[in-house]
């Protein structure tokens, strides 16, 4: 809900739960009047809490807007998204021509190799591996 306009800047509110859930928006649909406190925002804030995340919902937390995980991301989706980012950002490098390997050092093939395995078990470890600091080059 618009309040007022100051230096043309526009307020809104934002009313929140007790646990700082802000309320009337998608997740986590809590009415207005389940509101315990009511803060007041400029419009770049307010407008961003109507996107979020999956499993994420919008949260004041120390008096800052946070999206925050409000409930466990099922396994198949960690995978998934797992694979997306070893897509981006391992098979790229990976898929490199002869030419590049065969500027490599010996330790920097080996420490490529590590990293590259690492990403092929990316969804068992669900970790996402460090890549190797000359990589980053």
């Amino acid at each position: 809900m618009k309040k007022e306009t100051v230096e043309n800047s526009d307020k809104y509110d934002l009313y929140c739960t007790v646990d700082g859930w802000v309320c009337e928006r998608y997740p986590k649909f809590y009415a207005r009047e389940e509101a315990a406190m009511t803060i007041e925002v400029e419009e770049t804030e307010y407008s961003k809490t109507f996107i979020t995340k999956n499993h994420f919902a919008w949260r004041l937390v120390n008096n800052i807007l946070v999206e925050e995980q409000y409930e466990e991301i099922p396994e198949q989706e960690q995978s998934q998204e797992l694979r997306v980012s070893r897509e981006s950002e391992c098979f790229a490098i990976i898929n490199r021509g002869q030419l590049w390997y065969n500027s490599l050092t010996p330790e920097q093939l080996s420490q490529l190799d590590i990293w590259y395995k690492a990403w092929l078990d990316v969804t068992v470890t669900k970790e996402i591996p460090q890549m190797p600091i000359w990589l980053k080059k």
